[in-house]
């Protein structure tokens, strides 16, 4: 299971990551936006644990919808509340 959705001007992809040693699910999210023709994905991970994939897929579009919001600041990265979201955070800078 997938979902896609467009927040603001992003379309945020949830593909939640089954953790085979447990049977549990983990979110993971892309972020990706398009200016003057040009598209710029970020991915973000939680390490959130779900025991089913639709949780873990929803739970994944409303960390996406917080991270534009910069209601996530550890991963929102630039937010400024007088400028657009820009995903700009190294996925794997991230802790």
């Amino acid at each position: 299971m997938s979902k896609k959705t467009t927040y603001r001007e992003y379309t945020i992809s949830s593909t939640p990551v089954q953790l085979l040693e447990r049977g549990e699910w983990k979110p993971e999210i892309l972020i990706s936006s398009e200016r003057e023709g040009v598209v710029t994905s970020e991915p973000y991970a939680d390490e959130t644990i779900y025991t089913t994939e639709e949780a873990a897929d929803t739970h994944g579009i409303t960390l996406g919808q917080e991270i534009i919001d910069g209601k996530v600041p550890e991963l929102s990265g630039n937010y400024d509340e007088h400028e657009l979201f820009k995903a700009n955070t190294a996925f794997t800078g991230r802790k």
